[in-house]
């Protein structure tokens, strides 16, 4: 799925209710872990929390989380509660990007929200809430490449861009080369385990 803002991510998980466990690996410089804000549950700043309410989302891991616009003390203390493995830029920075994902359980089947403000705003400034200090191309890649090796990629989404801040198209670009990359590492990954099933 293709946002829009990261609201769109609230009916993409609910589709997947009856259809077994899912991890949520997110990017985003924001937790979007509101509860209610002016009597809306629904907006682009709570669909993490709304997917902590599912029984069958098992676990999140919350990648690049820099900024506290979106979410107050709060939200933090409820997500650590719900049993969200929240990870700064730097902090998936020091670890690198196997061992990022190496904290994802064995065999959890994982749906990817990836909000375009997870990457530094010096190469996507395309979005309506930037927050500088965010991933780089390759960091994010490599992430991603590595969570396809490891897991069986069940959903992905990726929101917030705004060309309309960014008259370069760099953002735009961006996205659409993580987004065909990731796509790309999927099927790989599928088909190399395709094959060896059928060699074993």
């Amino acid at each position: 799925m293709i946002g829009g803002d990261h609201s769109i991510n609230i009916p993409c998980i609910d589709a997947f209710e009856g259809h077994g466990d899912i991890h949520i690996f997110q990017i985003d410089a924001h937790l979007d872990f509101v509860d209610e804000r002016h009597g809306v549950r629904t907006g682009h700043g709570s669909p993490l929390r709304r997917a902590s309410e599912k029984g069958y989302v098992t676990g999140m891991t919350q990648v690049g989380i820099r900024n506290v616009s979106s979410t107050a003390r709060d939200g933090y203390e409820a997500a650590r509660a719900s049993g969200s493995d929240i990870l700064s830029v730097r902090q998936a920075r020091k670890l690198g990007a196997e061992e990022v994902i190496n904290r994802i359980p064995e065999g959890a089947r994982v749906y990817v929200t990836l909000d375009i403000d997870g990457f530094c705003p010096s190469i996507a400034p395309g979005t309506g809430t930037p927050s500088h200090g965010g991933f780089l191309y390759y960091e994010v890649l490599e992430m991603l490449q590595a969570l396809a090796r490891r897991h069986e990629v069940v959903g992905i989404d990726l929101v917030e861009v705004a060309p309309e801040f960014d008259h370069s198209a760099t953002t735009t670009t961006l996205a659409a080369q993580v987004l065909l990359n990731f796509i790309g590492f999927v099927f790989h990954e599928r088909a190399r385990r395709a094959g060896n099933v059928a060699q074993g």
